[in-house]
């Protein structure tokens, strides 16, 4: 009998397939309920996510400006051409369309189509910024024809005084993977962050919050419409006000550029307010154009700056560290009062040199000043006095001193990278040059020369502390947003008053009086003004040449002359503002320093902008609301 014939074997087959059949669209329906009902809402927020892209809206960087509302850095109106990958068939041919539109190199081409090729999706990659208006009108009208290309009104940063405050403010430059890794919408080719300077420190603040389109696409990522959600809203940044003050930082600056009879020079400025330690000059010199790395610098220009033995791209103001020279004596004459190891009345003879065992160690007058008390060492620069205080008050005493100035300490104003310098001792000695404090170590010290060093920031410091008579000034660079600080009452120093008054009066007598290495008068009737010369060496000066009396800069090369300094405060009488001037291998102090300082303390003091009413934002902002926009004022309801 055929098994096929079998009435039973078929109805068991039968059960069973319809068992399996059963199951399977029971597993079925149960997982197209799990889906539909339990899991609806995480799949409805995944579906839409699938159907709607957010293409990146930059935020308006805040503008920062100086104590008066002169714009430092803003925002300029950029016209651009971008293009989305996704929405282009034939992407070589289209970048060469644009290309021959817009005159590009084939070099810049090539690198657009690059660009293109590795731009994430929904994000454009840029082809041209910066085109003039007639460029931008033609590559509208041709551009038009190409799915894909956007032409677009955005925001470039500009920065108007250029090279004057290019080491305040730095500058902003497109993101580079360090970057990306804070702000991964940096990505976007519209959006730049902060390299150097305020535009770096600032950066959380200025960049704002940036914004985003929502738009819907199809199942092949093709854009079928645009939503707008208010949530979505770019937030433009902070603005940022400085205590500095443009037109004197503007004088500060051209003191270093070439004039007449006097080619540009290397050097730094700071010009502070004594009372509120408010910066009103910060500068560096020579300096570069910081509009030039906003949208990448070519490599001439950037290796025309980093090749110049000038050191353009230094921030020498905060980060030039110097010998103090002879502006440190100040701090070697309250030392030794402080230590009771003088009186003002005590003389020293000055023959031109100081004998330490069997070395000797020059005054830089050859001749020597002869007798001379702490106020005439001050006034001459004597070498030979302060070599006689630096043995007898040692290392230890003079650091300590050092410190309460400022020296090796580091000032956080709100811009990255301020140094804090050197303030040598026993301890520091033995760890960094593995010796011991030595007697020769003290007097090399006590004139500013050796182990000490000091950056131009910490001198004006050290000159406000010595105006003020005992106050610890710090100083302040933004006035208002969101790097200030509150001003708070400074804390009195450790220091005798009446020790710190006859610091002072050596000061005044070095600009005002006979003999003074810093005399000058500032040309403004009935004031006075305190100062200290300083001639920084940079290599050591031979037997030989003292012999026949080589120290002419102009005899040597320029890394090898010795660097000019000078420090002052005005009025004398009652102390309103203070300046350090260091000019990098400049010479002596008094002939090439002090001049420039005093112009740019005469334009301070006749300007008095402590004195006017700062700019704040809120003022400003109330302005804006309070303007009658150009509709209204047509249609009379101003």
């Amino acid at each position: 009998m055929n098994l096929g014939d079998d009435p039973d074997l078929f109805s068991r087959r039968a059960v069973i397939l319809s068992t399996f059949g059963g199951l399977y669209f029971a597993v079925l329906g149960l997982r197209m309920a799990q889906l539909q009902i339990f899991e609806n809402d995480e799949f409805r927020v995944e579906a839409a996510a699938n159907q709607f892209n957010l293409v990146i809206n930059p935020a308006s960087r805040g503008p920062v400006y100086d104590r008066f509302g002169v714009p430092l850095a803003v925002n300029r109106r950029d016209f651009r051409v971008s293009i989305m990958r996704d929405d282009v068939k034939d992407l070589p041919s289209t970048i060469n369309a644009l290309a021959a539109i817009l005159h590009l190199s084939p070099e810049k081409a090539a690198a657009c189509l690059r660009e293109a090729k590795s731009a994430p999706r929904f994000m454009p990659a840029m082809v041209a910024e910066n085109l003039s208006w007639e460029e931008f009108s033609r590559v509208s009208v041709f551009g038009a024809s190409y799915p894909g290309v956007r032409c677009e009104m955005g925001e470039a940063r500009n920065y108007p005084l250029a090279e004057t405050m290019a080491h305040v403010l730095g500058y902003v430059a497109r993101a580079n993977d360090k970057d990306l890794l804070n702000d991964a919408q940096a990505r976007h080719p519209g959006i730049r962050v902060g390299k150097e300077g305020i535009e770096k420190s600032q950066e959380l603040g200025l960049r704002g919050t940036h914004g985003a389109t929502k738009v819907e696409v199809n199942a092949h990522g093709r854009v079928i419409r645009e939503v707008v959600d208010p949530r979505l809203t770019a937030k433009s940044g902070s603005p940022i006000v400085l205590t500095i003050d443009a037109e004197i930082q503007q004088i500060a600056y051209d003191q270093f550029q070439a004039k007449e009879k006097r080619p540009a020079e290397a050097g730094s400025a700071v010009v502070m307010d004594i009372r509120t330690g408010e910066l009103l000059a910060l500068v560096s010199a020579p300096a570069f154009d910081p509009n030039k790395f906003v949208d990448g610098i070519n490599r001439a220009d950037f290796a025309d700056y980093n090749q110049s033995e000038m050191r353009p791209l230094y921030h020498k103001a905060v980060r030039g560290i110097y010998p103090p020279g002879s502006t440190y004596k100040m701090v070697t004459a309250l030392a030794a009062l402080e230590a009771k190891v003088t009186k003002p009345e005590e003389i020293i003879n000055c023959p031109g040199y100081y004998m330490l065992g069997n070395h000797r160690f020059h005054c830089h007058s050859r001749r020597g000043h002869g007798r001379v008390n702490l106020h005439t060492a001050i006034k001459v620069s004597c070498d030979v006095y302060f070599y006689e205080m630096g043995r007898r008050i040692g290392g230890e005493h003079m650091a300590e001193v050092a410190r309460g100035f400022g020296f090796g300490q580091r000032f956080d104003i709100g811009i990255p990278g301020v140094a804090s310098s050197v303030v040598p001792d026993n301890a520091w000695k033995l760890e960094n040059r593995g010796q011991s404090w030595q007697d020769y170590d003290s007097l090399n010290v006590a004139i500013g020369q050796g182990l000490i060093t000091a950056t131009p920031l910490q001198l004006a410091i050290m000159t406000a502390r010595i105006a003020s008579q005992g106050l610890a000034v710090e100083p302040r660079l933004i006035r208002e947003g969101p790097g200030s600080v509150p001003l708070t009452p400074f804390k009195p120093l450790p220091f005798n008053h009446e020790n710190m008054h006859l610091v002072h009066l050596g000061m005044i007598a070095v600009s005002n009086e006979a003999g003074g290495t810093g005399r000058g008068d500032l040309g403004i009737k009935g004031v006075t003004m305190a100062g200290k010369t300083g001639t920084a060496q940079v290599r050591r000066i031979s037997m030989a040449e003292r012999r026949v009396g080589v120290r002419s800069n102009a005899s040597l090369p320029w890394r090898q002359r010795d660097h000019a300094l000078f420090v002052c405060y005005a009025p004398a009488d009652n102390p309103k503002y203070c300046c350090a001037v260091v000019v990098d291998h400049g010479g002596g102090g008094g002939a090439t320093a002090a001049p420039r300082a005093r112009e740019i303390m005469k334009a301070t003091l006749l300007k008095d902008p402590s004195a006017r009413p700062a700019f704040t934002t809120k003022a400003k902002t109330a302005e804006l609301n309070s303007t009658p926009n150009l509709q209204q004022t047509k249609d009379g309801k101003a």
